[in-house]
């Protein structure tokens, strides 16, 4: 019959055997993923916008931080609709006619606005750091409203962004990275103001002509007025 002491080795003995079952099951080790990152400069992909509400097709690009533009080609409603982001202004435009945003553009302008922000803290590093998993690097993070999650492939191009909270997964494809160093804010500024000064020049040229026009036709003289003289008899 066992003694009490040899019952406490057996109970220790199977204790310990349990923990270790226990952690060599459960205990994953993480495998620290790195690579270049490609968007640290201007460039572009397709992408197509999922959420609980909508699902769109866009071509997205960046031109460098806080300048982004997204120009619609799915659904029909949204089709060839452009949205530009300038810093803090978002103006919306349609074969080059300016109006306010629709509103069926407003969520996903919300959810793409969030993602540009993520993507413009990211390029502040010339490297991509996180989770290596089956030939993709997968990095985690989070902002106010919640975590998210960003895959790349192992080479850094990027694959898909998620975003439980609005129930949001952006899918990437065909990402180019465009020639040239990245456009700053300023460079941008300047072109819009061109394109403004070079459109009004081309309305006041247009107004001088045809003012030009009827100043050089002939101007008929009215016939004078008759004046009858009364004369006292």
């Amino acid at each position: 019959m066992y003694d009490v002491r040899h019952m406490k080795r057996i109970f220790a003995v199977i204790s310990i055997n349990a923990l270790l079952w226990s952690t060599g099951c459960t205990a994953v080790p993480s495998v620290t993923g790195k690579t270049a990152n490609p968007m640290t400069g201007s460039f572009s992909a397709e992408v197509t916008v999922k959420d609980a509400e909508l699902e769109s097709k866009a071509v997205l690009t960046r031109y460098g931080a806080d300048a982004w533009c997204i120009e619609f080609s799915e659904p029909q409603t949204l089709a060839g609709v452009q949205l530009e982001f300038l810093d803090d202004e978002v103006k919306a435009s349609y074969k080059g006619l300016e109006f306010s945003v629709p509103q069926t553009a407003q969520t996903v302008r919300t959810e793409l606005e969030e993602l540009m922000q993520i993507i413009d803290d990211m390029a502040l590093s010339p490297d991509l750091n996180g989770k290596a998993e089956e030939n993709k690097i997968i990095c985690e993070g989070s902002i106010e409203e919640g975590n998210y999650t960003m895959t790349f492939t192992d080479t850094g191009i990027p694959e898909e962004f998620s975003l439980p909270c609005y129930g949001l997964t952006v899918q990437f494809e065909n990402f180019r990275q465009q020639a040239g160093t990245p456009l700053e804010t300023e460079l941008i500024t300047e072109t819009v103001t061109e394109s403004v000064t070079e459109s009004m020049t081309e309305e006041t040229e247009e107004t001088t002509e045809i003012q030009e026009a009827v100043l050089s036709e002939p101007v008929e003289a009215e016939p004078a007025a008759v004046i009858e003289a009364t004369i006292p008899e």
